[in-house]
Parts: C-alpha cells; structure tokens; sequence
C-alpha cells in the first residue's frame, strides 16, 4: 500500500513540475498565437499614409490604412493580414471591419484596413474594371510599403515571408485580383485594358528569394467575373460567404458573376488550396461583421494558423 502511495505522490509532484512550464508554452492550446486571442488588449493607429496616387478627380489623394497591433507584442516578426473592406468601390467607413482587425490582432496578427481609391460609379464594364484595379494597386502600394519598412526600419516587425491579404465584397474581389492575375491569363478587353491604364502586372525579378510571399487570400463575399485566373501553386485561398446574399450570390449570378461556390469548385480543379464554408442564414455583410457571423473569424484565423504552421515546417526541413 505504501508503495502505491509513494507512486501517487511521485506522479502529482511530476504533474505539478511540468504543467506551469506547458501552460507558457506557446504551443499550449490557450497560448497559440495566430489561433486563439493571446492578447488582452491591441493599439489602433490609424490616418497611416501608406502612398498617394490620382484620383477619380485628377488630384493627387493621400492613401490611409488604419493599423491594429497586439498591445505589448514583442515578437521581431510578424504575420501581417491587409483587410480590405467592402463598399462597392464607391464607398468608405471610417470604422467598417474595425471589429473583425482588432479581433484578429488579438490573437498576435499584424492588421492593416486600407482605404482605397473610389470611384464615382459603377455602372459599365468599363467603368468597373478601372474601380477595380485602382483597388489592386493601391493593395499592392500597402504591400510594399510593409515591405520597404521591414527592409529598413523595421517600425512595424513584419515577417514579410507571411502576408495575408483578403476583404469583403469589394475588397475580396480586390485581393483575388491582387493575388491571381498574371500575364498568363486571358482577360477581356474591357479587364485588360483596365489593368493596363492601372499600372499593369509587375515586371518579374530575377531569380531568387522573393521580397514577399503572400500566404493566402480572404474572400468574405467576393466573386469573380473570370474563375480563369485561378492556377495552382498560387496562395490558397479561403471563401467565406452567406447563402442568402442578394448583392453577391453565393453562386452564378444572371450577370454573369460567380460567387464562392463555383470560385472553389474551379480552384479545387485546378488544384489549387482552397475552402469554403457556407454561412446559414447570412446576408450579404454578415461576413464582416463578429456579431453577426460569429464564426467567421475563428475559421479565418484556422485557416491562417494552419498556412503559418505548414511554411514554418516546410522551411525547418
């Protein structure tokens, strides 16, 4: 009996040794930063000039982002998601998406919402793609001003090997474009005619390590007019969307639209990481905001911790 004893008590002291130094741990469940909220508080900067550019007036427009860091952070580097609200590309919020970045930020993740160049309608093909890709443009500006400060200063401690970019509506549709178009696909006139009045694709640099990887793309609500551009080996891709939208249906729109349901049939075609995950129920904003779609940010932030977790083994190999 003493012996059984002596067992127990040797088997709780152990427990009791071990357990603190597992619940420090940041591989722990509770401490698993990028997936669960590690940060109790975050700091909103916001009116960063990220670039400037002309408008739909012919006038030189500042181009803001509003920032959300986990308070007291000390991680070198971090992973950065650029979240690009909605509006139909003719509108803004000072505050729309705030909620969904600093919820994310909680949970470790460097998040920029950048505002855009608008446009004064979209009510033609052509007046469409030029909305759009001033979107893509200014992302791509976000983009390497991170990537010019990590170079330099360093003021905002950004891993530049993982960005995320994604949005809702309008932003979505931005972010596809931003990650998917390259000179391989054929556009029609109206879309390639838009992208080269918008500054064209990048030129592709010389052999070598990239300046930056996107990881993946958040599409809250988005579609795409051409699913063509989907390859694979691009960055996967994780569609979130409402199947009682009305603005952007989940499915083939009489206009010729394709919501996410046939945006990841076509990705997981052509082999292409993709998700998606049908929210019952929801309109069309549901996506980006907690309160109505509560578990849209879980699954966001699910599908990054597993990109961010998947590279760091693959570069450990």
């Amino acid at each position: 009996m003493k012996k059984i004893n002596t067992a127990i008590v040797m088997l709780l002291v152990n427990l009791m040794f071990f357990l603190p130094a597992y619940a420090q741990n940041d591989e722990s469940p509770k401490n698993r930063r990028y997936l669960n909220p590690v940060f109790e508080q975050t700091v909103r900067t916001a009116n960063i000039v990220y670039g400037e550019a002309i408008n739909k007036d012919g006038k030189k427009e500042q181009l803001k982002l509003r920032l959300f860091e986990p308070k007291g952070d000390t991680a070198i580097k971090r992973v950065l998601f650029i979240l690009t609200p909605g509006g139909g590309f003719v509108q803004h919020g000072d505050n729309w998406m705030d909620a969904f970045g600093e919820q994310m930020a909680r949970a470790g993740y460097v998040v920029a919402i950048n505002r855009y160049r608008l446009a004064s309608a979209i009510n033609s093909p052509e007046s469409y793609g030029d909305a759009l890709f001033k979107a893509v443009a200014d992302q791509k500006t976000v983009i390497k001003f991170f990537v010019k400060d990590a170079q330099g200063e360093n003021q905002y401690r950004i891993d530049t090997d993982n960005i995320f970019i994604g949005g809702h509506s309008a932003g979505a549709i931005t972010s596809m474009h931003t990650a998917y178009i390259d000179e391989n696909d054929e556009l029609a006139k109206f879309m390639a005619d838009a992208l080269k009045n918008n500054g064209g694709l990048e030129k592709a640099k010389a052999k070598g390590k990239p300046a930056y990887v996107i990881r993946g793309v958040i599409n809250l609500s988005g579609l795409l007019t051409n699913i063509n551009i989907l390859d694979a080996d691009e960055p996967a891709l994780l569609n979130i969307h409402g199947d009682l939208d009305k603005v952007v249906p989940i499915g083939t729109s009489a206009m010729g639209g394709y919501g996410s349901i046939p945006i990841h049939e076509q990705a997981k075609k052509v082999g292409l990481v993709s998700e998606l995950h049908v929210i019952h129920g929801a309109a069309h904003n549901d996506t980006a905001e907690p309160e109505l779609c509560e578990e849209c940010i879980p699954l966001t932030k699910r599908f990054m911790f597993e990109i961010i977790k998947s590279s760091a083994n693959k570069t450990s190999d």
